[in-house]
């Protein structure tokens, strides 16, 4: 295998890929619950390749899901949040957090349908004022870590996102590789304490 062709392996992450399917094993980062307000608009983003939308239910339960309803692909991002669940515009096929269909307004004898269809949502836990989810296919999937911050106190936590435009192998390549934050960070220290620095 290239440099090019290990470098494809190691930095792709959409579903079926080795690196993808490595990371479903793990809970991820998703969004911050603070974006996610109850029966507000639906968020979209996007995780480990997939089009994904967010949204927190009447009751308060975040919903993690693909972003196309199950029945005709219609973006659920344009989805009316309501009574606990999301319906899809088009054709008004509602889903709860869990994926699961409650309501088929366009279909006669709905019974049968409901059973059977569902749309492709993730389990998700909210800590630290994080939402986390995991997109394995585990039945029970692994117990979310205890980081430290877990057990802090709410009013000691502050949680921010930042966008990078690269892939995640950069990222954790530069966070690593402290030698170069003298040289290309020294002006984003602020001035007294690159004063300070300097005696």
């Amino acid at each position: 295998m290239d440099r090019a062709e290990m470098g494809r392996v190691l930095t792709q992450v959409g579903p079926g890929t080795p690196m993808g399917e490595l990371m479903r094993q793990y809970w991820v980062p998703a969004l911050m619950s603070s974006e996610l307000v109850a029966d507000g608009d639906p968020v979209r983003l996007k995780l480990l390749g997939e089009e994904l939308v967010a949204f927190r239910t009447t009751s308060g339960k975040v919903g993690i899901m693909d972003h196309r309803c199950p029945h005709r692909c219609a973006s659920l991002f344009y989805g009316r949040n309501e009574n606990d669940g999301i319906r899809c515009v088009f054709h008004g096929w509602k889903f709860d957090a869990d994926g699961k269909c409650l309501d088929l307004p366009n279909v006669h004898n709905p019974g049968p349908t409901l059973r059977r269809v569902r749309a492709k949502a993730y389990r998700v836990v909210e800590r630290a004022g994080v939402v986390w989810t995991y997109m394995g296919h585990r039945k029970v999937p692994p117990p979310l870590p205890e980081f430290p911050v877990f057990s802090l106190p709410s009013e000691r936590i502050a949680v921010w996102s930042e966008q990078r435009e690269c892939n995640y192998l950069q990222c954790l390549e530069g966070e690593l590789d402290t030698s170069h934050a003298g040289f290309l960070h020294l002006g984003m220290v602020g001035e007294q304490a690159e004063a300070a620095s300097y005696g």
